[in-house]
């Protein structure tokens, strides 16, 4: 099927009726791979306009083609004009592992994609996600295109506002899959909670990734939960799994607990011996958050461990990237010039006492982490696209600078890998205090860059 150029932006492929594991391989043939190639497009998407039925088969066969080109051209792959059944699908299909873009569509695809042209100033995109990750991935793409978003806290405000008039765009529906983290895991009141489910057993080690969590301590999480609630039982294997993760976790202050797990399915001795090795249970979540122990370590940094660690040749050579995506980022969302102050090899050293934070790690081909710091009110002037409007509320403030850090090292994930360095990146960790920033980073020397921008202090920190 030829695919159609959409301002040479966008190549679009719009099968007909069933896309299933038989039509799907003959949907795109060698030729139109060709005729991709050949183009300057950025992205390459499936209409889903004219299609009747789908399933999973059919639409693993299209993305491992797309994937061969957006590994090729370096482009975003994804799927659009879709109804909210198909929407829904996609995250049914994939467990919510999706790895490609989704775009309610082809108008919004070509919003994304830089291909609309911007008429009058200051034109508004409403916009909603129930995911606050990608609300902020949106609002920022939105805004880098010259447009103004206007970011819903909920569903009901933004459906309430879409029939207004005033705005160009109404985006929900959407999901950008090419700068998301993939790793099945999410963050709440600086807590890492991971998803189990079925039978568990000795794959559990196979399936955990051992140096995300790593390095999640790394960032000075002291918190994590385990939601149990779709887990059916576990095995012998699966509880030394925890046991061992636990007494790892103990090096560093951090806590580990089991919430939703249904204890008439699991062998008493096993649940015995996990909370021998420190590990907690709990009903449901909402029990977890109200436990008084989990309530004293809420926002505590976790101890670092006593090792060395120093700077090497590589990740100084990463520091341009990340500095650049960090300031390319902010001076974008603050509409203000960063002035550089100073760079050095250092302990990080706080410019004034009352400054928020927010750190994120990175391993792979380099290790590291990286720390933004800056006054309140330069996170309440930063974070104002992301929140919707200005906001004094700490909590708001330190979640929405989280998103910030996440945002800037996805950039720079992206960068690193076009130039041949591969890395993963950890959820982000924010911090409410630079005490709590110090005390993560460990008073090992890192790379310290100090800007101003305008009267407001702001510091970049990377270290190993």
């Amino acid at each position: 099927m030829k695919p159609i150029i959409k301002k040479q932006k966008i190549a679009l492929f719009t099968p007909q009726g069933f896309l299933d594991g038989e039509n799907a391989m003959q949907l795109i043939t060698l030729q139109d791979i060709s005729a991709v190639r050949s183009t300057s497009v950025s992205m390459v998407l499936v209409s889903l306009k004219k299609v009747v039925f789908f399933n999973k088969n059919g639409i693993k066969i299209l993305l491992d083609t797309l994937r061969k080109l957006q590994k090729q051209m370096r482009i975003t792959i994804g799927f659009c004009d879709y109804t909210k059944k198909q929407y829904d699908a996609f995250f049914h299909f994939f467990e919510n592992e999706i790895t490609f873009s989704l775009f309610k569509t082809i108008d919004i695809a070509m919003l994304f994609a830089g291909g609309m042209q911007s008429k009058n100033e200051n034109e508004n995109v409403l916009l909603y996600n129930p995911d606050s990750t990608q609300r902020s991935m949106q609002a920022i793409e939105i805004y880098d295109r010259g447009y103004n978003p206007v970011v819903m806290p909920n569903a009901e405000e933004f459906f309430k506002r879409s029939g207004e008039d005033g705005f160009i765009f109404a985006v929900d529906m959407t999901y950008l899959g090419l700068l998301s983290n993939h790793i099945a895991a999410k963050t709440k009141s600086n807590c890492v909670i991971y998803y189990l489910k079925g039978f568990l057993d000795g794959t559990v080690s196979e399936q955990f990734d051992i140096a995300y969590h790593r390095n999640c301590l790394k960032v000075g999480f002291s918190l994590f939960m385990f939601d149990a609630t779709r887990v059916s039982s576990l095995n012998i294997h699966a509880a030394n799994f925890f046991s061992r993760l636990s007494t790892a976790g103990a090096e560093y202050g951090a806590l580990i607990a089991i919430a939703g797990l249904d204890m008439e399915k699991v062998p008493k001795t096993f649940v015995e011996e996990l909370e021998d090795s420190g590990i907690m249970f709990f009903d449901s979540e909402v029990d977890f958050f109200a436990d008084e122990t989990v309530k004293s370590m809420h926002g505590g940094a976790a101890a670092m461990k006593k090792e060395s660690r120093n700077l090497t040749k590589p990740i100084v050579a990463s520091l341009p990237l990340f500095v650049s995506s960090a300031m390319e980022t902010l001076q974008m969302m603050t509409n203000m010039f960063a002035l550089k102050k100073g760079m050095k090899i250092q302990p990080f050293t706080p410019v004034v006492d009352e400054m928020m934070g927010a750190s994120i790690a990175f391993y792979g081909d380099i290790d590291g982490m990286i720390s933004l710091s800056m006054p309140k009110e330069l996170v309440k002037k930063t974070c104002a696209l992301l929140v919707g409007e200005e906001s004094d509320d700490s909590d708001i403030l330190a979640d929405a600078l989280s998103e910030l850090v996440n945002i800037v090292a996805g950039k720079a994930k992206t960068l690193l890998q076009n130039e041949g360095t591969q890395i993963s990146i950890t959820l982000p960790r924010s911090y409410t205090s630079t005490e709590e920033l110090a005390a993560t980073v460990g008073g090992v020397k890192g790379v310290q860059v100090n800007f101003s921008f305008e009267d407001y202090p702001f510091t970049f920190y990377l270290n190993p």
